[in-house]
């Protein structure tokens, strides 16, 4: 299987759109369900959040920092909020610290222009180029002189499901060129025996014997004597002046010694080249 890049959501109410797993507020107590929350200063429009939910939670100035954590497997992440509009005697601007993996990982300051509108899906996190394993995102307020609103609505993260085709093409490749390798060792091995064979069976050539033409040859002759190396000419009685020699076989050193001029080997003869993958 490819690699196949997923993008995937973590509510703020419903949590992760795969595994369910769901954010952890903290401390629990100083956050609140946007849609059914009594004493949270602003209102966003349920229509135009993410899922119709959101989360609320403020710091005011000089307090202990609120935070929510994102347990996640990918390559990036993204955590967007919404911002309300300037309010008079309410904390509206934002001041966030966030950490992946317990290292200090940036910050996100702003501040509303508008009285009347709220921004929605604002980005307050953006993470890439991370390593496709489990991650932990922090993201906390930032305990400053100038206190923090958090309202929180969802998460998109980035996972790679499959392998690379890098790494399926490497594994078929070295299939493919282990059979290719075996198959390759097994026909030189074929070959070999075949060129053995022809060689033990090829008949070495005999001298022929001496006779006299006014005396014709005996009907049966003594069989000559055929050793690996010399030819034994036969004794003849009717020929005892004649000397009988031993006669050297021609030595099969090369190709041209061993077969007839014009003769080329044939190619079945020769081990194919090898070719080894990349």
């Amino acid at each position: 299987m490819p690699q196949v890049f997923l993008n995937r959501t973590i509510d703020d109410e419903f949590g992760d759109s795969v595994s369910g797993a769901l954010p952890t507020y903290r401390p629990d107590s100083y956050w609140n369900v946007g849609t059914s929350c009594t004493i949270c200063e602003v209102h966003p429009d349920p229509t135009l959040a993410f899922n119709h939910t959101w989360h609320d939670t403020s710091q005011l100035p000089g307090h202990a920092p609120v935070s929510v954590t994102l347990d996640f497997v990918g390559t990036a992440i993204y955590v967007f909020c919404i911002a309300p509009p300037i309010t008079t005697n309410v904390v509206t601007l934002y001041n966030l610290n966030f950490t992946l993996d317990g290292v200090r990982s940036g910050t996100f300051s702003y501040s509303p222009t508008s009285t009347t509108d709220f921004v929605y899906n604002l980005s307050v996190v953006s993470l890439e180029s991370l390593a496709n394993e489990p991650h932990t995102l922090l993201v906390s307020t930032d305990d400053s002189e100038n206190g923090s609103i958090f309202l929180f609505d969802y998460a998109v993260y980035t996972t790679v499901e499959g392998k690379s085709s890098t790494a399926v093409g490497t594994i078929a490749g070295c299939v493919v060129g282990g059979i290719f390798l075996i198959l390759l060792v097994l026909a030189f091995l074929f070959f070999k025996r075949r060129s053995q064979k022809r060689k033990s069976s090829q008949v070495l050539p005999v001298v022929d014997p001496f006779h006299n033409n006014s005396n014709p040859p005996p009907s049966s002759p003594k069989k000559s004597v055929v050793n690996s190396r010399t030819t034994l000419v036969p004794e003849l009685p009717w020929a005892l002046d004649t000397v009988a020699t031993l006669q050297p076989l021609p030595t099969p050193s090369s190709p041209s010694s061993r077969y007839p001029p014009g003769w080329s080997e044939s190619r079945y003869d020769t081990p194919p080249p090898v070719y080894l993958p990349n």
